[in-house]
């Protein structure tokens, strides 16, 4: 029985890895490549096991927004140590506008709930994301976003604040002492 259980978690496990365009994580890694659903798993081993018990959860019906470590510039995030709180708002763009020029201090997790935003990244280009993208915000780059798209943008920013750091820092443009982007 106990070899039985083992060949179906390790068929299961190698169907995960080796569909990974079926994963729900859609991040990207810094080549702008999408991410293994588990680097280390081979089929059958601990690692596998592991990754099979983890996706495992007591909902029914689910679908995976983010998953990760980075920023979408690429930057590593850690969670405040000291005075751990956590702020959530839901920002929302009429069609046309803009936020002004501003970068985050503390960790942000973001999700589009409607319509589309074009962000502005001062040195990395712009990015589109579009309703139903989750991802964590760049901390340390400044940043415009632009609802680029033809009806009311609404996004839920999650803030992981702590460590006297505030979530949200107001900027100059770029080119007005920087640069303008390319």
């Amino acid at each position: 029985m106990a070899k039985l259980i083992h060949t179906v978690l390790a068929a299961a496990v190698a169907g995960l890895v080796a569909v990974p365009a079926l994963a729900a994580d859609k991040s990207l890694t810094p080549e702008h490549k999408p991410a293994p659903l588990s680097p280390h798993a081979k089929p059958g081993s601990k690692a596998a096991e592991e990754a099979l018990r983890a996706a495992i959860t007591p909902y029914e019906r689910m679908e995976e927004v983010f998953s990760g470590d980075t920023t979408v510039a690429g930057e590593k995030f850690q969670f405040p140590k000291d005075n751990i709180a956590v702020k959530s708002i839901i920002v929302t763009l009429a069609p046309g506008e803009k936020t002004a020029w501003h970068k985050h201090h503390a960790p942000l997790f973001s999700y589009v709930l409607e319509g589309e935003v074009t962000v502005s990244y001062d040195g990395l280009g712009k990015k589109l994301y579009r309703e139903g993208d989750g991802l964590m915000e760049a901390l340390d780059m400044t940043h415009q976003g632009h609802n680029t798209g033809e009806t009311p943008a609404r996004i839920l920013n999650v803030f992981m604040t702590g460590d006297g750091k505030l979530p949200t820092v107001l900027e100059q443009a770029p080119g007005e002492t920087r640069p303008a982007i390319q």
